[in-house]
């Protein structure tokens, strides 16, 4: 209802304002009004609902001692402030309260929490300390996907990687080139102990490729498939020792070379792995004698200055290769 006015004359008792019953009337209607508004009936105040000096206070359901008190912070500049057309409660900065249907634009989100489908933990997202800001990027997904993690186990479907640092990787089949042709099969051995090392080298020296493991003595295998052979691409080289006193025989390198300007004497042990071959050579002005374990051909053989010849162990003796009893002008067998 509009306010009514107490109309009080021209000037003072000139009879012609309202009379003191009609002003009465209206100023019973008003304060009706203003009941009305602020006590629910005409007759009423509300003792729910008041007003401070710079706030509204609200009582609450039950009449106690607490109150709500809703005012504004003091504006820089005329404020608008519009309340949606919906029912459901006021959010406030530090209440726990539980939000639908909203849309945040640019949120600051600290340590955001995601509940796992029953709601009783949480995925909580943290972050390190950054030097400027950073952008995630999420990429343009055709279907749906799955985040990867560090330390989960998770299969990785169409990755490139970009100079990966890997440590001690586990290929299930095999290692493919840019076409996904294979390049090196890697089947698995049951209960394997024994591997190869690969070590590059520095400039000077040569990369090495070796068979080791928990197994004290290792073979090394090269095997080609079929009827095809296995290929040295460029000049075959023996590592060597040089023997200038009287010593036995390495078998740990397939080359040794004889070098001493009196009578040398050498002993050869019994080989390991039938098949593996010695190659002497004595360029030395004495001559060398070579007394193997066990020798099939004899007891020793005598090797002069500028005589060269291979022995092979054949699982139970030591024979030498290309021998010629009749030439004895290197090599004598005794």
């Amino acid at each position: 209802m509009t306010r009514q006015n107490i109309s009080i004359g021209t000037t003072a008792n000139d009879g012609t304002g309202d009379t003191l019953r009609s002003a009465g009337t209206k100023i019973n209607q008003n304060f009706v009004d203003i009941y009305t508004h602020f006590g629910g009936d005409s007759n009423t105040l509300s003792t729910r609902i008041s007003f401070d000096s710079d706030m509204l206070v609200f009582e609450g359901r039950s009449l106690n001692s607490f109150e709500t008190r809703l005012m504004a912070i003091d504006p820089t500049a005329d404020r608008n402030v519009y309340i949606p057309n919906a029912s459901g409660q006021l959010i406030m900065d530090s209440a726990t309260q539980t939000l639908s249907n909203k849309t945040l634009t640019s949120p600051v989100l600290t340590t955001p929490q995601i509940n796992d489908t029953s709601a009783d933990h949480q995925y909580v997202f943290a972050v390190s300390e950054l030097a400027a800001d950073r952008t995630v990027t999420l990429p343009l997904l055709t279907g749906a996907d799955t985040f990867v993690f560090q330390a989960h186990s998770q299969t990785l479907t169409n990755k490139t990687l970009t100079s990966p640092a890997i440590t001690t990787p586990k290929i299930t089949t095999a290692i493919n080139d840019a076409n996904g042709a294979e390049i090196i099969e890697t089947p698995a051995t049951a209960s394997a102990v024994n591997h190869i090392k690969v070590t590059n080298a520095a400039t000077g020296n040569h990369p090495n490729v070796a068979a080791v493991g928990d197994d004290a003595n290792i073979d090394l295998t090269l095997t080609s498939k079929g009827t095809g052979a296995v290929r040295v691409a460029t000049k075959l080289a023996y590592t060597s020792e040089t023997m200038t006193t009287n010593t036995a025989v390495s078998l740990l390198v397939p080359f040794t070379i004889f070098n001493k300007g009196t009578a040398l004497a050498a002993t050869l042990a019994d080989g390991t792995v039938t098949g593996e071959s010695k190659r002497f050579v004595n360029i030395g002005a004495g001559a060398a004698t070579v007394t193997p374990t066990s020798f099939g051909q004899g007891t020793s053989f005598k090797i002069t200055q500028h005589g060269a010849i291979e022995a092979i162990w054949a699982g139970s003796n030591w024979y030498l290769l290309g021998f010629d009893s009749s030439d004895t002008q290197y090599i004598t067998v005794t």
